[in-house]
């Protein structure tokens, strides 16, 4: 039995179901639940660390119109019900800019050094990685250095080509992997 560690770029998963939903199949859940995910994904392997991260949603939300207010208020609900589950990590990144330009910052940095930092320390054996973004690939050829096997989750369409050569494995996101999460 392998020991799983997975590790979701929130952002790049939000954005892709946001696609998904927009042009093919609309019952897509952005609000899934990360646990279940990785549960998944693990499958009979022993599930040893979800690692989640994201961007709290920008202050300038709430000086803006009821529907921006309201966008603040479920996305803070979600991350604080996401922080709550069991196994699960979260790690912020942060906004650059203003509202007109805004930049995310420092998640793509967390997600590389915390897979090589974790692998290098012999926390797991296998990593997941939730995301198409192709500037993993450095961090991915360093952690199977170390000896481990990293496979992809990815949305169709969607894969970067250096991330589908330089994984073990690469696996299709399916709309049964990503259950709501109650924001009780």
């Amino acid at each position: 039995m392998a020991r799983i560690a997975v590790f979701i770029d929130n952002s790049n998963v939000f954005k892709n179901i946001k696609n998904i939903r927009h042009s093919v199949d609309p019952s897509w859940i952005q609000l899934y639940n990360p646990l279940k995910l990785a549960e998944k994904l693990a499958g009979k392997n022993e599930l040893v660390g979800v690692h989640f991260y994201c961007v709290p949603p920008p202050p300038w939300l709430l000086m803006e119109g009821e529907e921006s207010r309201k966008k603040h208020a479920i996305a803070s609900k979600y991350y604080a019900a996401v922080s709550k589950l069991p196994k699960v990590d979260v790690k912020y990144g942060y906004i650059q800019g203003d509202k007109s330009d805004p930049h995310e910052k420092n998640v793509d940095t967390q997600i590389s050094s915390d897979m090589v930092a974790d692998a290098a320390l012999g926390l797991y054996d296998t990593a997941i990685l939730v995301s198409n973004d192709g500037d993993y690939m450095s961090a991915i050829a360093n952690t199977k250095r170390l000896g481990k096997r990293v496979e992809i989750l990815f949305f169709r369409g969607y894969l970067a080509g250096s991330l589908k050569k330089g994984s073990d494995l690469t696996r299709r996101a399916r709309k049964v992997f990503f259950m709501p999460i109650g924001l009780g």
